[in-house]
């Protein structure tokens, strides 16, 4: 009877688990992006939320997760990832994906078709394509949504923080959990307490200083970077060098002071007046430029020295993620090119 009360404890534990992959990740990644709309889009996006969602983004970025199982959007299931062909990382990265096939590259561009004022599509339709919209750019910009290697490395084994789990929950979700346990640990000013108000409470902490973290490293050192992040080009690059605090501190972003929008704007939570997000093309997206440099992250460091019994939470694995502000670059790229689809989509 204890046996079977056991696996009954871990049944349960799986399903929350499983159904709790990445709801971090995009709910900051939503956070960020609503920072960077204009008050046009803005204004757009909120007139496409449920009420519940009080305004708030990241109150649908993780929808998709939550019903993919549901029999009804059982067709969604490939749409988080794309697994191409002769991709081994870490010994070859090589990204290719088939026009019309059901993945993230191609759910992305349909969404965004459909969210398009210009679709025609009803009400309902262009909140759902929101939805969907919203959580397939942030899958894109996990890595192992990118690759073929070991199902998107759902059964690549691997321990962090002395657990047994796998290398996609990591960069999903735990890896994220540890830099905001660690956040909060190095702050000591109260002004910096979490807001139960304002954000998740999933990993018993606020993620709002990691999201100022974020931001503040968009708008200083990765404040010449944003406009590669929005344009639709694969060169994008990653590294691991360390930025001092200086250079975070004291770098001043760039300020547009055209005030050309009729918009009465009284949030001074949102950035919209810091170089709005739009993407310079014909097209609202480009996810096929976006997709080849974050499967070549496989190789460059998500797969780089992984080794299944090593804890990955400590040595040079996470020292090299964390040295290089990789996961906040990821999460800081996700959200401008969620703000500059939506920005572009509405304005």
């Amino acid at each position: 009877m204890l046996k079977f009360g056991i696996l009954i404890i871990l049944i349960i534990f799986f399903i929350d688990v499983t159904f709790s992959f990445g709801y971090v990740g995009h709910e900051i990644a939503a956070v960020i992006a609503q920072r960077f709309l204009s008050p046009k889009a803005r204004a757009s996006v909120i007139k496409l939320l449920p009420p519940e969602a009080k305004g708030n983004l990241s109150f649908i970025a993780a929808w998709a997760d939550q019903i993919k199982r549901n029999p009804k959007y059982k067709f969604t299931s490939p749409l988080h990832y794309v697994s191409p062909p002769n991709d081994f990382p870490p010994e070859t990265c090589s990204f290719s994906y088939t026009p019309d096939e059901p993945d993230v590259i191609n759910a992305i561009n349909n969404y965004t078709h459909q969210l398009d004022p210009k679709s025609g599509l009803k009400y309902w339709q262009q909140a759902i394509a929101l939805r969907f919209l919203v959580h397939f750019i942030g899958d894109l910009h996990q890595p192992l949504h990118v690759t073929s290697k070991d199902k998107g490395g759902t059964k690549s084994r691997a321990i962090f923080e002395g657990h047994m789990t796998n290398l996609h929950y990591i960069w999903d979700s735990t890896i994220i959990y540890k830099q905001i346990r660690e956040l909060y640990s190095n702050e000591t000013s109260s002004d910096h307490s979490p807001n139960s108000s304002n954000s998740s409470s999933r990993d018993g902490k606020s993620y709002d200083l990691y999201v100022e973290h974020i931001i503040k490293l968009i708008k200083t050192i990765w404040i010449k970077d944003v406009s590669d992040w929005m344009a639709c080009k694969d060169e994008i690059k990653f590294d691991t060098k360390t930025y001092s605090k200086s250079q975070i501190q004291f770098q001043q972003p760039y300020i547009n002071n055209n005030n050309n929008d009729d918009d009465d704007d009284t949030n001074n939570n949102n950035d919209d007046n810091i170089n709005n997000p739009k993407i310079p093309s014909h097209s609202a997206v480009c996810p096929d430029f976006w997709a080849p440099p974050l499967n070549k992250l496989n190789c460059q460091i998500v797969y780089k020295n992984y080794d299944p019994e090593i804890d990955l939470s400590i040595g040079e694995y996470y020292e090299r993620i964390v040295k290089g502000k990789v996961m906040e670059k990821l999460l800081a790229i996700a959200g401008i090119r969620i703000a500059a689809v939506l920005n572009t989509l509405f304005s």
